[in-house]
């Protein structure tokens, strides 16, 4: 089961993700019918650390085994999507493939084991034209440095 609540109009949700970067790119995702971009990964499971969330979630949705290296943020997040407020804990590690893996060449691709995500090679240097989530961050990828830290982020 996700470690995911849903109580009334409000949402708490535990969510893990990856910084990927390769080659000066970094890899981003959003859903099909979306217009925002993330950073790949997903919710964890309850009983589940997030380390092994991250590398889950990276064989379900890409089909690649990922090596789980620094923690580099921690961020509390609350916003509103969809008209529910949420309040969001998200882990963030730089991940690296075990094996080598494609860049696309900086095109859209889509993955058979998750139909409904986009994914994308993005340069650092292109990142910020990027609508990415959260913006704290797409910041930190873009101007460094990638050291461990607590976020807190409130829109509502």
């Amino acid at each position: 089961m996700d470690a995911v609540f849903h109580v009334e109009h409000q949402v708490f949700n535990y969510r893990v993700a990856g910084v990927f970067i390769q080659e000066g790119h970094v890899l981003i995702h959003r859903s099909k019918n979306e217009t925002h971009w993330s950073l790949p990964g997903g919710r964890v499971k309850v009983g589940e650390d997030a380390r092994s969330s991250l590398k889950r979630e990276m064989l379900e949705e890409l089909a690649i085994d990922v090596e789980v290296r620094d923690h580099i943020s921690t961020v509390e997040n609350f916003f509103t999507y969809n008209g529910k407020d949420f309040h969001e804990v998200g882990l963030y590690f730089l991940i690296k493939a075990r094996d080598p893996f494609s860049l696309y060449k900086g095109e859209e691709f889509s993955v058979e084991e998750a139909e409904r995500l986009v994914f994308k090679w993005v340069s650092i240097e292109e990142l910020g034209s990027y609508k990415l989530y959260p913006e704290f961050i797409k910041n930190k990828v873009m101007k460094g440095p990638l050291e461990s830290e607590y976020a807190f982020v409130g829109d509502l």
